[in-house]
């Protein structure tokens, strides 16, 4: 299992880099180039190239190659886009998604969702409008960014709108949960939530840090994750009645050296990744969201994602 509880702030750990491989200087936001673009890192031998018929969404088999068996075969994830600019997004109503503030789409680009797991399934693009909204914790700028499309997602088009996981007994109670992370080139990796930090690295923001085991076997197993350059603004999801709850937003790493290295892992072999903790973010989101809101689930018990625990949880 990951380590949880390290509960230091990133200013008491050594320099560190955003997933952009752009070396942080601590003065809030940076103006910084487009990122590195590469797979994300997987335990296993041969690390982020060794498994893809297990991780990648649009794996198709070659020749004599490993048959496809995807793990997250069985979840939607329709609603997760990439813009043409290279930055992640992930729909949390009909017209407003979550990115990465230090890497976000910009007014005009083009959002592409893939309705299924098919490389050559049906596709739909959307145009980003120029509303955009950097969330703030404390006074200070955060890595959270809430977008907007210029029209909201046609139903015809079958994309998912991700309800966010708000759990009432609070941040202690994510801890230890299994969640999916989604990263470059349209990769899912497993990990662990560990604890939920400040982290002051670009402003302030609220961060859900997950450790990567790079012994073979260890923490999830072969899927567990590490982020690395071009993983910027995807998602990390929990699992809410066999149904996807968005539960952070990618952010920032502990590597050093721009691609992900377990002899560069600090502590003791164990790397970390983080997210902007989306949960903590809900009221300013829904406050700038017009006329929209995020759907949030309140319990692992909700089943069928409509915000009580009922009886129609037990049917579901």
């Amino acid at each position: 299992m990951s380590p949880i509880g390290h509960a230091e702030t990133m200013n008491s750990m050594r320099s560190i880099r955003i997933m952009r491989s752009i070396q942080i200087v601590r003065i809030g936001l940076l103006a910084i180039a487009a990122p590195a673009v590469a797979d994300m890192f997987l335990q296993g031998v041969n690390g982020d190239h060794a498994m893809s018929a297990t991780h990648d969404r649009f794996y198709t088999a070659p020749a004599g190659g490993a048959e496809r068996a995807f793990i997250g075969e069985g979840y939607d994830w329709s609603g997760v886009g990439r813009s043409s600019n290279g930055a992640w997004i992930t729909m949390i109503s009909p017209s407003y998604f979550v990115s990465a503030n230090h890497y976000h789409p910009g007014a005009g680009d083009t959002i592409t969702f893939h309705e299924n797991n098919n490389p050559a399934g049906a596709t739909h693009a959307y145009t980003v409008a120029s509303f955009g909204y950097d969330t703030n914790y404390a006074g200070q700028s955060s890595d959270l960014w809430l977008g907007k499309l210029t029209v909201p997602l046609s139903r015809k088009h079958h994309i998912a709108i991700y309800p966010v996981l708000a759990l009432a007994a609070g941040d202690a109670a994510y801890a230890g949960m299994f969640m999916f992370a989604y990263g470059a080139p349209d990769r899912v990796g497993t990990n662990t939530i560990g604890a939920i930090v400040d982290d002051f690295e670009i402003g302030r923001t609220r961060t859900m840090r997950y450790w990567f085991d790079a012994a073979e076997g260890t923490g999830t197993g072969a899927g567990d994750c590490h982020l690395i350059g071009g993983d910027s603004g995807g998602p990390s999801f929990a699992i809410v009645g066999g149904k996807l709850a968005l539960v952070g937003v990618h952010f920032t790493t502990n590597d050093t050296n721009g691609v992900f290295d377990p002899e560069d892992s600090w502590p003791f072999g164990f790397g970390w990744s983080g997210d902007s903790f989306v949960p903590f973010y809900l009221d300013q989101l829904d406050a700038n969201m017009a006329g929209e809101h995020a759907i949030t689930v309140h319990s692992r018990a909700d089943f069928n994602l409509d915000g009580r625990v009922d009886s129609q949880d037990l049917s579901t």
